[in-house]
């Protein structure tokens, strides 16, 4: 029985870390298509975070009757945890519209050298 109960331990992490961890790696697959793609398209993810935090910051708010000094601080703190993705997804967005604008210039300078 205690074999079992070690066996099942390392089992489970397993399955919480695929469960967990392979949508968030979708996701992150899916924004750098997207940006490949289009900068505009890469757009969608970010905006969809955005606005899905901002959507559960405000049931928070209106479920808040009386909100006292603390709960102001855990409403900051949610407000903080939702917008990771947004962060993330943004990252990659800035990072593939700063390589297509040096891209851009570095074929601006190779016609400017050919004239």
């Amino acid at each position: 029985m205690a074999g079992f109960a070690l066996l099942l331990g390392p089992l489970s992490l397993v399955i919480v870390l695929f469960t967990v961890a392979l949508p968030i790696a979708l996701m992150v697959a899916l924004q750098v298509w997207l940006c490949r793609k289009s900068l505009r398209l890469g757009l969608i993810l970010p905006g969809l975070s955005l606005a899905i935090s901002l959507l559960i910051t405000l049931i928070i708010v209106f479920n808040m009757v009386g909100a006292g000094p603390r709960n102001l601080i855990v409403l900051a703190l949610v407000l903080l945890v939702c917008n990771i993705p947004t962060v993330v997804y943004g990252g990659i967005w800035l990072h593939y519209k700063g390589r297509k604008e040096t891209l851009d210039d570095l074929k601006r300078m190779r016609i400017e050298d050919l004239e």
